[in-house]
């Protein structure tokens, strides 16, 4: 039946059958941060957690959030099964719909929802935590986004304004209910849309509380993007919640491992990938679904993902503005072809258009063949994309003309020998087969090469972006005094250059950076697996 006024639906027999779909949702800022211990018991001392962090705003301005938490002094800071409340909570919301702050509710049925005993001492749990979460404060400086004006805030609210249980509760059909009043902030994200889709019953399947906290922060971030990268301290200390006291990366990776270890097996995440070493340690971590679950039209609280179809993907594509190729109506043609199969790949048509966008008729054919070579690898699951398809494909199609195929590799080896020496027609056929094999042994080695200083390039640019910027400007300062009695001999411009080769190989030296010798018995051990 319904009341009247503001008050929420009371759940009738289908409602409370329904209450246990799997499907739920999840509040973005509350999946930013922490808002509970990892532990079952909070010190009663501690009263105060604090995260920050760093993020960029549209406009480019650096902006960092605080994010504080405080517990009632009676009560303490909310605990790690305080948090699967706090969902079940918002699994009762959703049964009814967000009617209202306001929601109704039985602690029999609280208690299935959270797959919890129905025994006495599971009542006294949830009423503890009841209590815990209505007592906490948050303060968020500019950490909390507002949807309706599209920017963060600072704010200081409660998650729960007030509960009451009724102490009659029972499993018959005139059950007096209880109920939980919603705070006035969070309703207000609630209503904008500023929720997500949660998988309750995977979330209730994990076993650590770690393995939880990850798992909603990351589902929060996948459905922007398949990976998500940070640094390894950002990750632990401000967004899972783990202990300050771990300082090391060997110790924060066995409080993480185990947890992407359970979120591996169960199918969330398809890999993580440490680099850098100390405080500029990095992790990536690669989505299952190697594609950000939000398309192009779908809202963040939407209760259904759109599928794209053909005919959508189709329409898309006509909403591109074509009009800077003017190149006939074949090469249109195959422009739209390779948007097509670029989105159905993964890459959305907005992406698409800019990764080929300029391409020549040359180039659109070459990313047709690198389209086409993807394909084989992913279905012979080539380590070569193992970690990361999408973002193989995307770095492929970025730049096609310095992509090498294999057929080309083959291509350059022959032409490498008939402009040899070894290629002329006077020489003994067994001689030239011989200086064949070299010249095209030597050319793959080139191709190696290239790419072995391709990568090498990008990892030092991704190392010169984790080192304080202090410490660059040191090795510049070494660099400079090193190479001072060129300073005289060289241009300004060939200094500069120099300066910076020195710099980078100081970089590949404190970094182990491998050698082309390493890297390359690295490759082939690779592809002989």
């Amino acid at each position: 039946m319904r009341k009247k006024g503001n008050l929420a639906i009371l759940p009738t027999p289908a409602a409370f059958k329904d209450s246990t779909l799997s499907v739920s949702r999840d509040e973005m800022n509350l999946a930013e941060f922490p808002l509970a211990v990892l532990s079952t018991r909070s010190n009663p001392n501690v009263k105060t957690l604090e995260f920050t962090d760093t993020v960029y705003s549209r406009d480019g301005k650096k902006i960092t959030r605080r994010w504080v938490i405080t517990g009632a002094d009676r009560f303490g800071l909310p605990t790690a099964s305080d948090d699967e409340v706090l969902i079940g909570l918002l699994k009762l919301t959703v049964d009814r719909e967000f009617e209202s702050r306001k929601v109704y509710f039985t602690r029999y049925e609280l208690l299935k929802i959270l797959r919890w005993s129905t025994e006495g001492r599971s009542y006294q749990r949830l009423q503890n935590a009841l209590d815990r979460l209505s007592g906490v404060r948050i303060k968020a400086v500019n950490a909390f986004y507002d949807n309706v004006t599209k920017c963060y805030t600072t704010r200081n609210f409660g998650l729960i304004d007030a509960y009451e249980i009724n102490s009659r509760g029972g499993r018959g059909a005139n059950t007096s209910q209880s109920f939980f009043i919603w705070s006035e902030v969070l309703f207000k994200s609630f209503q904008s849309g500023f929720i997500k889709k949660l998988n309750l019953d995977f979330y209730l399947s994990l076993e650590s509380s770690i393995s939880k906290r990850l798992y909603r922060f990351l589902d929060k971030h996948f459905w922007y993007k398949s990976t998500y990268k940070s640094n390894l301290f950002v990750l632990a200390h401000e967004k899972i919640g783990i202990s300050r006291n771990y300082r090391y990366p060997s110790s924060i990776r066995q409080h993480l491992d185990p947890a992407f270890e359970e979120l591996y097996e169960k199918g969330f995440i398809e890999g993580i990938e440490y680099t850098g070493k100390g405080a500029n340690t990095e992790i990536t971590v690669y989505a299952k679904q190697r594609r950000a679950r939000a398309v192009k039209g779908e809202k963040v609280g939407s209760l259904d993902r759109i599928k794209k179809s053909k005919k959508d993907i189709e329409k898309g594509i006509e909403d591109l503005d074509l009009s800077s190729f003017n190149q006939g109506e074949d090469f249109l043609k195959l422009k739209k072809q390779i948007l097509s199969m670029l989105n159905q790949r993964g890459i959305s048509l907005v992406q698409a258009g800019k990764l080929i966008n300029g391409c020549s008729q040359a180039g659109l054919e070459k990313v047709l063949k690198i389209i086409n070579y993807w394909d084989k690898l992913v279905a012979a699951k080539s380590h070569l994309v193992s970690k990361n398809k999408i973002g193989f494909l995307y770095k492929a199609v970025q730049n096609p003309g310095s992509f090498v195929l294999p057929e080309e590799v083959d291509c350059y080896a022959y032409q490498g020998t008939r402009k040899g020496q070894g290629a002329s027609l006077k020489k003994p056929l067994n001689l030239r087969k011989r200086i064949e094999v070299e010249n095209k042994k030597a050319v793959k080695d080139d191709a190696n090469m290239c790419f072995y200083k391709k990568w090498r390039a990008e990892e030092l640019q991704k190392l010169k972006g984790l080192i304080e910027p202090g410490l660059l400007k040191e090795l510049k300062r070494e660099a400079e005094r090193e190479l001072e009695k060129l300073k005289k001999v060289l241009s300004p411009s060939r200094f500069t250059e120099a300066v910076q080769h020195t710099v980078d190989e100081k970089i590949a030296s404190l970094f182990s950076v491998m050698s082309f010798e390493e890297w390359l018995q690295k490759r082939r051990g690779k592809e002989s697996n």
